[in-house]
């Protein structure tokens, strides 16, 4: 995949996370914190992590959810699990 194709999907990622905490998506910066900056709680990251797990057709396990801190580290996921390039 090219750099618009992880532009793109980093773009899904951020709208997923806005939807889910209700928030506008230009609040969700790349490098923001779920908890820190966005103050998402535990069960808005179990949604966050569902519909990543929905929208990309990908399996996501509890270790790699707990790892899901930021719009980036979801984009990394995607990347490990060959998703994005």
């Amino acid at each position: 995949m090219s750099d618009v194709q992880s532009i793109a999907a980093l773009d899904r990622v951020r709208g997923i996370v806005a939807e889910v905490l209700e928030i506008d998506i230009e609040s969700v910066e790349p490098d923001a914190s779920f908890y820190d900056d966005l103050a998402a709680d535990s069960l808005e990251k179990v949604e966050i992590a569902v519909r990543v797990e929905r929208e990309f057709e990908i399996s996501v396990s509890p270790d790699e959810a707990a790892e899901m801190k930021s719009a980036s580290a979801v984009l990394a996921l995607l990347r490990d699990k060959g998703k994005v390039v």
